[in-house]
C-alpha cells in the first residue's frame, strides 16, 4: 500500500511539496486562464461556450477539483497500492481562489467521495497567489443573446439517459445536454442519439456539450512513470455532474440539472455478498444525490439535482416513456453494457460462436447492466433489437461456469441475479431491509418504501429474465 498526492498547480514551473514526500506524486495543471487547461478539460470548456449566459467562479472550479480527483481515481491501481486490493489514500492539493468559499465544504467533499470510490480522501486547499488567481471565461456579447434553458441532462449514450432526453424534449423543455466519452467507443453512441434527438426536437434541443477528460502519464514524474492505471473509475460520476453543473450553473437563472438513471440500477443493492466490492457501484446511489445537491446548494449554483427515475425500473422507464414509438425505433442504437470492449479478448471468436454472438464491440448480453437491459424490453413490451455481441439468446447459449463459480464471466452475473431472485420470491429477503446495504439512505429517509417497492418489482423484473436460463458445470 503507498499514498497517493494529487498536486493542482497553478501553472508548469509551480513548485510544491505535499506532506508525505513518500507519497506517489500526481501534477495536474491548472492554470489561471480555464480554457488553456490541458486533459480535455479547456476543450470542454470552448465547447460549451456557445451554450452559456454568464460564468460561474465556483462551478469552475468544482470541475478542477473533479479534475484532480478523476486523475487519482483512473491513475492509481487498486490491486498495487491499496490496503486490501481496493481501498487507496488520496491528498488532493486543490487551489482556489478564496478558501474560505470551500473550507466549510471540505469534509462533506471527502465523505461523498469516500462513499462512491471506497477510498480514503483528504482534501488540502491552496490558496492561488494573485497572479494566477483562476479567471472564468469571458463571453462575448452577441446579438441575439443566448437564452437560458431550464434544464441539464446527462446524454452518456446509454438506455436511460436516451428515455430522460425524449420526456424532457417531448414536454417541450429548452435543454441542454452534457456527455462526457472516452477512447472505448462510447462516442459512437453519443453521436446517434444526438441525431436523432436534434432532428425530433429542433426547437427544443439547444446543444451538447460532450468531451473526454482522461489523463496519461504524464502526470507523474520520472520516478513513477510504471505505476500501473486503474480502470474502475468509481469517481467519474462526481466528474460528470461536475461538467454538468458547469452548464447548469452558467445559465444566469435556476436550471434543473436531471440525472436520468433507473432507481434500480441507482441503488445497486449487491445480489450477493460477494458484491459488496468492486460490483456494487455507487454512482448515482440516492446518498450520492443528496450529498452533491448540498455542495451545489452551499456553492450558492442556483441548481436543482433531480433524477426523476429514481422510484422507476428500467422497464417502467421503457413503458412510460412520453414516446415510445421513438423508443421502439431507435433503443437498439444505445449501450448499457458494462465494458463494451469485452469480446476483444475473444481470440478467433471461439467464445461468442460458442454463445451464439457475432463477437466484436457493444452491448454483451450477459453482464448486469445487460441483463437489465434485456428485462426491461420484456416488461415495456417493446422489441429488442439489439446486437448483443456475446450472448443474443439466453436459452440457446452455450453458457458455462467452473467448478469454483467464477470461471466464466459469462455466467457470473446471471448467477447472482438468480440467488437474489430465488430469495426474493421465497421470502429469504426483506426489501425493506436490502435498500440498505448499497449505502446510508438517511437522506431520503421520507421515500424508504417507494425505494423498496421499486427495488422488489426491479429485481422481479430482471430475474424473471434468467431464472429458467441453464448453466453448465465444466470439469
Amino acid at each position: 500500500m503507498k499514498r497517493c498526492s494529487v498536486i493542482g498547480l497553478v501553472e508548469s514551473k509551480d513548485t510544491f511539496e505535499p506532506i508525505d514526500s513518500n507519497s506517489i506524486i500526481v501534477s495536474v495543471v491548472l492554470p489561471k486562464i480555464h480554457t488553456d487547461t490541458k486533459y480535455g478539460i479547456g476543450a470542454f470548456i470552448k465547447k460549451a461556450k456557445p451554450l452559456l449566459v454568464s460564468t460561474n467562479l465556483l462551478s469552475s472550479e468544482l470541475l478542477n477539483l473533479s479534475a484532480l480527483v478523476y486523475a487519482a481515481d483512473t491513475r492509481i491501481s487498486r490491486v498495487d497500492y491499496s490496503q486490501d486490493g481496493w481501498t487507496r489514500e488520496f491528498d488532493i492539493y486543490f487551489p482556489v481562489n478564496d478558501m474560505s468559499e470551500w473550507v466549510p465544504l471540505v469534509n462533506k467533499i471527502q465523505n461523498l467521495l469516500s462513499f462512491i470510490t471506497g477510498d480514503f480522501w483528504k482534501i488540502h486547499l491552496r490558496e492561488r497567489p494573485l497572479a494566477h488567481k483562476l479567471e472564468i471565461m469571458e463571453l462575448p456579447t452577441i446579438s441575439p443573446p443566448v437564452l437560458p434553458v431550464k434544464a441539464v441532462s446527462l446524454l452518456s449514450g446509454g438506455l436511460d439517459s436516451f428515455i430522460g432526453a425524449i420526456d424532457i424534449l417531448s414536454n417541450k423543455t429548452d435543454s441542454l445536454f452534457v456527455g462526457h466519452y472516452t477512447h472505448d467507443g462510447t462516442q459512437t453512441y453519443q453521436i446517434a442519439v444526438e441525431k436523432i434527438l436534434t432532428e425530433t426536437f429542433p426547437d427544443y434541443f439547444k446543444g451538447y456539450a460532450k468531451g473526454i477528460i482522461a489523463f496519461d502519464k504524464h502526470v507523474f514524474g520520472s520516478e513513477h512513470k510504471t505505476v500501473k492505471s486503474e480502470n474502475s473509475q468509481r469517481s467519474r460520476s462526481f466528474m460528470f455532474l461536475s461538467m454538468a453543473a458547469y452548464l447548469a450553473s452558467s445559465m444566469g437563472t435556476r436550471c434543473k440539472l436531471i440525472v436520468p438513471e433507473n432507481g434500480f440500477i441507482a441503488l445497486n443493492v449487491p445480489l450477493d455478498p460477494l458484491r459488496l466490492g468492486a460490483n456494487s457501484t455507487k454512482t448515482v446511489h440516492p446518498n450520492f444525490m443528496v450529498k452533491m445537491a448540498e455542495i451545489f446548494d452551499r456553492l450558492n449554483l442556483d441548481i436543482e439535482l433531480l433524477n426523476p427515475y429514481r422510484h422507476k425500473t428500467k422497464g417502467e422507464m421503457m413503458k412510460y416513456c412520453s414516446n415510445t414509438g421513438l423508443l421502439a425505433d431507435h433503443a437498439y442504437k444505445t449501450l448499457s453494457c458494462a465494458s463494451q470492449g469485452k469480446m476483444r479478448w475473444d481470440k478467433g471468436g471461439l467464445k461468442a460462436k460458442r454463445l451464439g454472438g457475432s463477437g466484436g464491440s457493444g452491448n454483451c448480453g450477459y453482464c448486469y447492466p445487460c441483463l437489465i437491459r434485456k428485462a426491461s424490453f420484456i416488461k415495456a413490451g417493446i422489441v429488442d433489437k439489439t446486437n448483443y455481441v456475446a450472448i443474443p439468446d439466453l436459452a440457446t447459449a452455450n453458457i458455462r461456469v467452473g467448478k469454483s463459480g467464477s470461471s466464466y464471466a459469462e455466467s457470473k452475473d446471471i448467477l447472482s441475479v438468480q440467488y437474489a431472485g430465488y430469495r426474493l420470491f421465497n421470502g429469504l429477503i426483506n426489501p425493506m431491509i436490502e435498500i440498505h446495504k448499497s449505502g446510508t439512505l438517511i437522506g431520503v429517509y421520507d421515500e424508504w418504501s417507494d425505494i423498496a417497492g421499486m427495488y422488489e418489482r426491479g429485481l422481479k423484473e430482471v430475474y424473471g429474465l434468467v431464472k429458467d436460463v441453464t448453466v453448465t458445470r465444466t470439469n
